[in-house]
């Protein structure tokens, strides 16, 4: 039985254009799904092939800082959900079915009750990056696992929920805004231990992608004290922010100049 889902929903993927010669492979990993879908990559880095090849694929020309970039895709969204992804990943199931098909059925089929609501739910792929699988250390960022606040690296919202918590935080630059939002979703909606979908799979290879020099990779690990600094005292998860949301405020240069903290991107 389906449960607080519209009918035949829409996914669609967003993150920062990073590396676009890794595109017809994410976009070929997802070819074998009937759910309907869009991709969206938004960042200075444009591709160099012809974008009408991959008609499910869309490139926002953006000059401003990663995180900013995501949100922007989140924004432009036409899905009524919304998956945050990597650019440089492939989807995979063990049945041979399609990922999103996967998941989808698994948040259609999703129990509810009254602490849980199925379009206030972030559910996960399980995620292999480079060669380790991440299921079994979802609880990072020193979150307690009896908190089980799972910050998902790829995971499908409800789109109204990105919007009722007003978005990303613009203090991140690259990473960690999405642990952030993930924390909020946990906060303002409460929790649920078992919405990681054993049957959706994703993997990315972020060692080579990155070349573990990239600037992306190293504001990414340099932001986890700001993540902290937000939910932790003295190394301890409190499962309550400290200080206020700082959103995107959506104005006319929201492509071209950085809102918050920018690092090298102006």
């Amino acid at each position: 039985m389906v449960l607080n889902m519209v009918n035949n929903p829409k996914v669609s993927f967003v993150a920062p254009s990073i590396r676009p010669h890794l595109w017809s492979k994410f976009y070929n990993s997802l070819s074998n799904n009937t759910t309907e879908w869009e991709v969206i990559f938004a960042g200075p880095l444009k591709p160099e092939f012809d974008l009408s090849e991959y008609p499910r694929l869309r490139y926002i020309y953006a000059t401003c800082k990663p995180s900013q970039c995501t949100h922007i895709a989140f924004m432009e969204a036409s899905g009524e959900y919304v998956s945050l992804t990597a650019d440089d990943a492939q989807y995979f199931t063990p049945d041979g079915k399609g990922a999103i098909d996967n998941i989808m059925n698994f948040i259609g089929n999703f129990p509810s009750d009254k602490n849980y609501y199925n379009s206030r739910i972030a559910y996960g792929f399980r995620m292999f990056e480079d060669s380790s699988c991440l299921e079994t250390s979802q609880n990072h960022y020193l979150v307690p696992k009896d908190k089980t606040a799972l910050l998902y690296p790829f995971f499908v919202i409800n789109k109204k929920s990105y919007l009722e918590l007003n978005g990303y935080d613009n203090r991140f630059i690259c990473g960690q805004a999405e642990n952030d939002f993930l924390l909020r979703v946990y906060q303002n909606y409460g929790y649920t231990t078992n919405s990681l979908c054993p049957t959706a799979m994703v993997w990315a290879d972020h060692d080579s992608g990155h070349e573990n020099i990239s600037k992306f990779r190293q504001y990414h690990i340099q932001e986890s004290s700001i993540l902290k600094s937000l939910w932790f005292n003295e190394n301890n998860y409190t499962n309550k922010r400290f200080s206020e949301l700082l959103p995107y405020e959506w104005r006319e240069d929201i492509y071209t100049k950085s809102q918050g903290n920018v690092g090298e991107w102006l």
